[in-house]
């Protein structure tokens, strides 16, 4: 009897979701506004009020700015415990949802039929992932916090200088908002690429072609390079010294496709 090897299939690109990328950064920013909206009750309004009026006086005004910063770092710190695992929690979820049922799809159309279960190394992937999304949505808000403090105390060492404070608050804004786009964009990115390895290890895929996005305006040499290059799933492409996964470094919107290997 002769047994011949079945050829090697290879699936299709699964991009990560943009759709859950603008839902992440709309949860950040709506947390980022209601920050916003208490500053300005809190501290700003107040503070041009006092100051239009020549009310606010040198003495005591470290310990009026330093009260009013205290409470809104307090309760920020308690919002955030609530707010940042829940927008977190969404945007795993959410990637791990898009992920599999894409997934599936191309299993069916190459003919295979797979009962995903969530093993210890997916759950772990999973933790890690929302950790890691804690941390940076509760440095946004802090560190935005943190800006306008500064931002108050140089226009008080400016003799009250109101429209360079308007002006400074306007543009720390738009630095937050920026950075809040980015790291919704980077943890997406991330998400995707950590759930597509974990679900690629459970299922013994153990190759994948790497797939540059041609997206940005500055590509990496090295990632453009690796462009239809064969890696190893479990430890990514060696680029620029590093073993990294696509997707997986800040602004990398490169993919892959997976190898299901012949059998005989």
């Amino acid at each position: 009897m002769k047994i011949q090897k079945v050829k090697q299939t290879t699936l299709p690109e699964i991009k990560s979701n943009l759709g859950i990328e603008r839902r992440y950064y709309k949860a950040v920013m709506t947390m980022i506004n209601e920050l916003q909206a208490e500053i300005n009750a809190s501290l700003i309004k107040e503070y041009k009020r006092s100051a239009r009026q020549e009310k606010l006086a040198m003495d005591g005004v470290s310990d009026w700015v330093a009260h009013v910063i205290e409470y809104l770092s307090d309760q920020w710190e308690i919002k955030l415990n609530r707010l940042a695992p829940s927008i977190a929690q969404k945007l795993i979820e959410s990637t791990a949802t898009s992920y599999d049922t894409a997934l599936k799809r191309h299993l069916r159309d190459a003919g295979f039929t797979v009962q995903f279960q969530m093993t210890a190394f997916t759950e772990d992937m999973l933790k890690a992932s929302v950790a890691e999304n804690v941390r940076l949505i509760k440095s946004i808000a802090s560190g935005h916090l943190d800006k306008v403090q500064m931002l108050v105390w140089q226009s008080i060492s400016s003799g009250y200088d109101l429209a360079g404070l308007t002006q400074s608050l306007k543009q720390e804004y738009g630095v937050t908002k920026r950075r809040a786009a980015l790291i919704a964009s980077d943890q997406a990115n991330k998400a995707h690429a950590a759930f597509e390895k974990a679900r690629r290890t459970e299922l013994g895929i153990k190759k994948a072609i790497w797939l540059h996005s041609h997206a940005g305006k500055q590509p990496r040499p090295s990632h453009l390079a690796a462009n239809g290059k064969e890696f190893d799933v479990s430890k990514g492409m060696y680029l620029d010294g590093k073993w990294v996964q696509p997707g997986e470094e800040i602004n990398c919107r490169c993919g892959s496709k997976a190898i299901i290997e012949g059998v005989i």
